[in-house]
């Protein structure tokens, strides 16, 4: 009698493990599902916005993709090496070191930029290429309506919550820099 509880004890167990793990699967492929729509969304976006041929099309994400891999392993760096600390809170030689991270940071952007625009003039031409970042920050703009939009699908038209349990009102706010107004000033 007690093997018997036993055994069905562990089997229980051994079922909820299963489960459990079946959900992390279903939520992983979930999350793939929506990252692979929005990377169309995007190629879809570039394609129209850039006016891309099929042959464009593939030579320039190849190009561009390495670009932005580049571009975010530098914020990446950047961000975890100075993760935590603000930088009101920095000692002067915090600051110091802080500034000229940053100043290389930035410099290693426009480096990029250079390297990969002379390396999209022969696939998309120059007057495409100088486009780029104008377009680029109209593509991050519709690219996070759309994960917007497919957070509120997945928590229903009905709730409140924009994020993971937070009230619409509670959503975090750009911060502005101490003594700019909230709204512009009007001439009288």
């Amino acid at each position: 009698m007690r093997l018997i509880k036993i055994v069905s004890i562990c089997f229980l167990m051994l079922f909820a493990v299963s489960a459990k793990g079946q959900n992390e699967v279903r939520k992983d492929s979930l999350r793939a599902a929506k990252v692979e729509e929005l990377r169309k969304f995007r190629e879809g976006l570039f394609v129209e916005r850039l006016s891309l041929t099929e042959a464009e099309k593939t030579k320039f994400f190849v190009i561009y993709d390495e670009y932005q891999l580049k571009l975010r392993d530098a914020k990446r760096a950047f961000r975890s090496k100075w993760e935590g600390k603000r930088p009101a809170e920095l000692t002067d030689a915090e600051a110091e070191l802080y500034f000229k991270d940053a100043i290389a940071l930035r410099k290693l952007e426009v480096q990029l930029m250079e390297t990969y625009t002379v390396k999209l003039k022969p696939v998309i031409g120059m007057q495409r290429a100088v486009q780029l970042p104008r377009i680029e920050r109209e593509v991050k703009k519709e690219l996070i309506a759309k994960a917007r939009s497919m957070r509120k699908k997945k928590n229903g038209p009905n709730d409140a919550a924009v994020g993971e349990g937070r009230p619409a009102d509670e959503r975090p706010r750009r911060r502005r820099p101490a003594g700019e107004n909230a709204s512009p000033a009007t001439p009288n």
